[in-house]
């Protein structure tokens, strides 16, 4: 079996490139990407796009094959077909597995932000005079949010399994959490979209709903919170499954 490593890709990607005389920056302005994600290529710390191979082959002088395999080949010996698939498809694991681990990041990055903003709105609200005994539902809202949007942002897998692609299913159990939606099914072509619609519902409810108590106080006062908190968080809830809904089946 044929892997692709990391590191051996690197270490030779930057001692051909130096036998061309070429920098980092010099490679990267080639390729249209920033130097240091040639440094991150030749440290081994992550894979080119596959799009990436054939012109990186062309500007080195080397062929796709001894790129992903990491050594340049003898003028007398050659590769299989099969052995070729194999590195392909492995650098577009490597790939996925670099953009999947990068969006992870970025979403636990959101989270952390979220919950930042929630605690500084709690504490505006609080200065603003309403009472935590007032402000209660929302607090509990906000917190309930950010709990599922823990899950949702920081364990939550990114591909499904893949008999997903085969039947029909429309549930999705990972852990302690499990989501059902009759009349969709869940498969790898439409999860990260759903995912995308969970995470910025549950986070943006857990921003919003702080907002809209606090608006209600200043318009109304108590009793318009007491008339709109339960009506505002149907219609968000409503508003993500009908969306959930849309983009699920548009994936699907």
């Amino acid at each position: 079996m044929y892997q692709i490593n990391n590191e051996k890709f690197g270490q030779f990607l930057a001692e051909v490139r130096k036998e061309k005389q070429m920098t980092q920056k010099d490679l990267a302005d080639k390729l249209f990407v920033s130097d240091k994600t040639v440094s991150k290529w030749e440290r081994g710390n992550s894979m080119p796009n596959v799009t990436l191979l054939i012109p990186i082959a062309d500007v080195l002088g080397i062929t796709v094959t001894e790129l992903l395999q990491g050594e340049k080949l003898k003028e007398n010996k050659t590769l299989n077909s099969d052995v070729v698939e194999t590195l392909v498809v492995n650098s577009l694991d490597l790939s996925l597995r670099d953009t999947i681990r990068q969006r992870k990041k970025n979403w636990i990055f959101a989270f952390l932000i979220s919950i930042g903003v929630v605690v500084i709105e709690a504490i505006l609200l609080t200065v603003s005079g309403i009472s935590i005994e007032q402000m209660g539902d929302s607090l509990y809202i906000s917190l309930l949010m950010l709990l599922f949007a823990s899950w949702l942002c920081i364990f939550a897998k990114e591909l499904l399994p893949t008999y997903y692609d085969t039947n029909k299913v429309n549930f999705v159990s990972q852990g302690i959490f499990r989501i059902h939606m009759a009349g969709l099914s869940f498969n790898n072509a439409n999860w990260g979209y759903v995912l995308t619609v969970f995470r910025v519902f549950t986070l943006g409810t857990a921003i919003l709903y702080p907002i809209i108590c606090y608006i209600s106080f200043l318009v109304g006062g108590i009793s318009l919170w007491n008339t709109v908190k339960y009506p505002a968080i149907i219609i968000l809830l409503i508003g993500m499954l009908v969306t959930t809904y849309i983009i699920g089946k548009k994936y699907e």
